[in-house]
């Protein structure tokens, strides 16, 4: 076999170990980015990496893993598992686990979700994934090991979570689920009244820093404490629904709901010297052109495959220590029909797998198809989930806890007050209806719920109601009243299933179904007494 023209992009090699978390490159990594260029300039690159036909990697290239794919399993509409096994370019034991999906069929969806649903809260990949009824799952983007909070950028659902400017990969998913990749700059300003200042934002929910402005959301928590060099300004919603300035302060400032709160540090106080409270601003963020449409993104890095070439520029975004370290490993790529590729190899562990360096898992993506990939956190965070277990061994002898992941869903959207919620077992449609898992969606309507393994029988109270259902009959009772159900109450893989439109009616809430894009939505009974009350 002829051996393809790589591109490699060498860096700087300092030795230490790897860092997983991260680092600011608002200073350090522009600074490595300088010294990479011009070690390049001294470096020669290495000869073309000779690639052949086998199940293993070899310095400076690869061995196809083509044999290892035959053993592909199906697990769900077009989702596919692959088991890897070989050794990497030492001879070391080598294996590894694939995932590749199809994201153009209905109901796919690529999701970045948080530990617990909270920003800085960690679980295991395994409570997450179950949590939301995943197919399969990967640990995401890098994270603050101490406190759980992201590092880089966030974003969930198509609201900006988290912006830490970063010299380093994002990886985002589309509405239609396209994979994108590369440096996230997004542009976030603030607005004055009409011939007011604007307020370039360097941050959202993270530190502030000195001679910067940061913005913090409710998704930073209830408060924020305002610096001693800095000014806070409150902004909240007034009675027609536009955001403006409540009040300006120098202490602890409450983040309202539906509003924001801004700190301008040190040199920036100057730009709230003329603000006063009741002044309408306008909260802007802009991406590039290669962001439309983003719903979805993390932060990770660095850069692994490019137009389907190993490429190596772990120093060029900011990473320190011995990037040639071996190690356990998690990946993202994209192959030329349009499939995406999550990766995990495992690691430390001499006689199972001992890890690939950055150098290597940029091969082994290339050599698995990928048009373009990028690496995810790694190391303890590493892990793989499929229908229900986790199929990596984690290289800290247990599940790490983990601030995100990526999942992939395929399931019927179905929100409540704008509020999407998720399921251990996904909703099934029969004869038209929709049901789902019975203590979920009673929990959401903040219902106590009673299930009798003796009779099948479910009772559920809320207020003064009462509902009773029987698991397979066609009739329920509210408040003693009997009702026919076009469907029954069933049993689906351990979870009694509820039908979603009755048990919202019986509890006073309005649904409504959406064909394009397929959801169901739900307005709950305390929403109606939230709006009438505003």
């Amino acid at each position: 076999m002829k051996s393809p023209a790589i591109r490699i992009l060498i860096g700087l090699l300092i030795s230490g170990t790897i860092v997983f978390w991260g680092i600011n490159s608002r200073a350090g990594a522009q600074a490595a980015e300088t010294k990479t260029i011009a070690s390049q300039a001294e470096q020669k690159p290495p000869p073309t990496p000779e690639i052949r036909p086998g199940g293993e990697l070899i310095p400076g290239g690869v061995k196809s893993f083509a044999q290892a794919l035959k053993s592909a399993q199906e697990i769900a509409p077009g989702v596919k598992y692959y088991p890897l096994e070989g050794r990497n370019w030492q001879g070391e034991p080598l294996r590894g686990y694939m995932i590749e999906v199809d994201p153009t069929l209905p109901l796919m969806e690529l999701r970045v979700a948080t530990g617990k649903d909270i920003l800085g809260k960690k679980e295991t990949l395994s409570e997450l994934a179950a949590r939301h009824g995943a197919i399969a799952a990967v640990n995401g983007g890098f994270f603050d090991s101490s406190n759980g909070w992201p590092i880089g950028y966030l974003v969930q659902d198509e609201q900006l979570l988290v912006a830490w400017n970063m010299l380093r990969t994002s990886v985002g998913f589309t509405e239609q689920n396209k994979i994108t990749s590369g440096y996230f700059s997004p542009q976030i300003s603030i607005r004055v009244g009409d011939d007011g200042p604007n307020l370039k934002t360097d941050g959202i929910n993270c530190s502030a820093l000195e001679n910067e402005i940061t913005l913090y959301t409710p998704a930073w928590g209830n408060n924020v404490q305002i610096p001693s060099d800095g000014l806070g300004i409150v902004v909240a919603p007034d009675q027609d629904g536009h955001q403006i300035i409540d009040y300006i302060t120098t202490g602890n400032a409450e983040i309202p709901a539906g509003g924001f709160v801004l700190t301008l540090r040190g040199e920036k106080t100057a730009l709230g010297a003329s603000l006063v409270a009741g002044t309408p601003v306008k909260l802007e963020i802009n991406y590039d052109q290669q962001w439309k449409g983003l719903k979805h993104l993390v932060t990770a890095g660095p850069l692994l495959v490019e137009e389907g070439q190993p490429v190596l520029q772990g120093v060029a975004e900011g990473f320190r220590g011995n990037i040639l370290g071996t190690v356990a490993r998690t990946a993202i790529g994209v192959n030329k029909e349009g499939r995406v590729l999550l990766v995990v190899v495992d690691g430390k562990k001499q006689d199972w797998s001992v890890g690939l360096t950055l150098e290597e898992l940029a091969y082994l993506m290339a050599d698995l198809g990928a048009v373009r990939a990028a690496a995810l956190d790694g190391g303890g965070s590493s892990g793989m989930w499929v229908k229900g277990k986790l199929v990596s061994r984690p290289s800290d002898g247990k599940e790490r806890q983990i601030a995100n992941a990526i999942l992939v869903l395929r399931q019927l959207p179905v929100y409540m007050d704008d509020r999407r919620l998720f399921f251990d077992v996904p909703p099934v449609m029969e004869k038209g209806r929709v049901l789902v898992p019975m203590r979920r969606i009673f929990e959401a309507f903040q219902a106590g719920v009673n299930w009798d393994e003796e009779t099948k029988t479910i009772t559920a109270t809320k207020d003064s109601n009462t509902i009773v259902l029987i698991a397979g009959k066609q009739e329920a009772l509210i408040n003693g009243n009997v009702y026919h159900l076009d469907v029954p109450a069933s049993v689906v893989e351990g979870r009694v299933m509820v039908p979603l439109r009755f048990i919202s009616k019986a509890l006073g809430a309005e649904v409504t179904w959406q064909g394009k894009p397929p959801g169901v939505f739900i307005r709950s009974q305390d929403n109606y007494t939230r709006e009438e009350k505003k």
